[in-house]
């Protein structure tokens, strides 16, 4: 699964690795973000888009491992982190 966001949208793509290791595409999903949305922090931005993608996507997931490809350091280390804070993102993290 690959994550990635603009200040207006996020886009998620659904993938499948073949005997290469290489990436292809199964299902792709976009959403405009709201007004409100479109102040959030990028970190908050790539978590929203995440979220989006294990909702949209949950039929092809359960009961299998997969990977979530995000270039945003920061939301990879709030994902591992063992305790969360409060707010969204530590909404998202139980979600995680």
């Amino acid at each position: 699964m690959h994550v990635d966001v603009s200040c207006i949208t996020l886009g998620v793509v659904l993938t499948q690795a073949n005997e290469g290791e290489l990436d292809h595409p199964i299902m792709f999903a976009s959403r405009k973000l709201s007004k409100a949305k479109n102040n959030y922090s990028t970190t908050e931005r790539k978590g929203l888009a995440m979220v989006y993608m294990l909702k949209k996507f949950k039929h092809y997931m359960l009961g299998r491992h997969f990977k979530m490809y995000t270039g945003h350091s920061t939301l990879k280390y709030l994902v591992n982190k063992p305790v969360f804070g409060g707010g969204g993102i530590g909404r998202w993290g139980l979600l995680f």
